[in-house]
């Protein structure tokens, strides 16, 4: 398929594909956007509910209020659902740059600070870790007045887990579907 555009047939097959499952056509939106290489630490990708494309990475978590449940399905299928391809391709666009930034961030510069933690500005917002003082290996971490101490229901358990909890915090996945 082209870059700028999701031909008829395309469109045709994934709509015969909400009709096979009683799915209204329109007025889905998207809640969600999951990068499957940062879910799992497998090389894996995700297959589009909606038209089988087996290597999807930025997964779309489709919603509509009418329907019992979330679709997860790539970029173009997510466009196709909720009427705007380019929203959809911004949203991957976006995801992509991020998922850069995420790879960049632990090799920052960590500053030591007088607490035996690390900081860092990053969006000017400052980011911290601190390893537990009970147990050595236990890391927290802070930004914009939220303390954590689990990532993805884990303990944080190294400075480079640490990291991305850190980043997770600073560079939440929320901004890119709420923009």
């Amino acid at each position: 398929m082209k870059n700028n555009e999701v031909n008829s047939a395309y469109i045709a097959r994934c709509q015969r594909q909400l009709k096979k499952w009683n799915a209204p056509l329109d007025g889905w939106y998207c809640d969600d956007v999951v990068d499957i290489e940062e879910e799992n630490s497998s090389d894996g990708l995700y297959t589009c509910e909606l038209c089988g494309c087996t290597r999807v990475r930025f997964i779309h978590v489709m919603h509509h209020d009418d329907y019992f449940e979330d679709i997860k399905v790539g970029c173009i299928c997510a466009g196709i659902m909720e009427g705007d391809v380019l929203a959809s391709k911004e949203r991957e666009r976006l995801m992509k740059n991020r998922a850069k930034r995420r790879s960049n961030f632990p090799n920052r510069k960590w500053k030591e600070n007088r607490y035996g933690g690390f900081s860092l500005k990053y969006q000017d917002n400052w980011v911290n870790i601190q390893q537990s003082r009970f147990n050595q290996n236990h890391y927290g971490v802070s930004c914009n007045g939220k303390f954590i101490w689990k990532h993805k229901g884990r303990p944080i358990t190294s400075f480079l887990a640490a990291t991305y909890a850190a980043f997770d915090l600073v560079d939440p996945v929320e901004r890119i579907y709420e923009l």
